[in-house]
């Protein structure tokens, strides 16, 4: 563009902002006036870290959903191999254990996947940001610095790319082990 292109863009910027209507001083502090007037009268609650500390988290989703009265009853009260009601509870069925520990083992690898996953495109986009650095004509950094860090993230990178190939070749593993003894993949509980 050529400059009086430019000059002339930027004078009709400034006088359209100019004629743009605005809310005024005067009218912002009548209306924060307003509003302090109405919060007159009203206690605020106020939550310190000691407010915070006490309170215990709980799951987001219950595998089992329970009442709160069949979860405050006393376990103490009840024998090994008997209820709380005193029956006789019956064996573990052996596909049930199965079952659980493949559930407890594809979780646990599905979260390491996701996680190591995650690296990967964080490290990824560090790279693409310190590439974008050293070949930037501005950049107020030495370029043996950006160049050293871009090698440091360059290691890392393999690093966390081998962990996630290792997990996704256990959790491939897992799932096809799930499969052969009849698990569906992504059974729903």
């Amino acid at each position: 563009m050529s400059l009086t292109k430019i000059l002339t863009a930027a004078v009709l910027a400034l006088i359209l902002v100019r004629f743009a209507p605005g809310q005024s001083l005067a009218e912002a502090a009548k209306k924060e006036r307003e509003r302090r007037e109405s919060l007159k009268g009203k206690a605020g609650v106020v939550v310190t870290n000691a407010d915070l500390a006490g309170i215990k988290k709980k799951p987001a989703v219950a595998a089992n959903p329970q009442t709160p009265a069949e979860t405050e009853k006393p376990a103490a009260a009840a024998k090994p191999g008997e209820t709380s009601a005193g029956e006789v509870a019956p064996p573990a069925d052996p596909q049930i254990e199965a079952r659980k520990k493949f559930d407890e083992k594809k979780s646990e690898l599905e979260g390491r996947f996701s996680k190591a996953k995650e690296l990967v495109e964080l490290l990824n986009l560090k790279m693409r940001a310190l590439q974008q650095q050293f070949y930037s004509f501005n950049s107020m950094t030495a370029k043996d610095q950006v160049q050293k860090q871009l090698g440091e993230t360059h290691l890392r990178l393999q690093a966390a790319q081998a962990e996630e190939s290792k997990v996704k070749d256990e959790l491939d593993k897992v799932l096809g082990q799930g499969v052969k003894d009849k698990f569906p993949p992504a059974a729903i509980q």
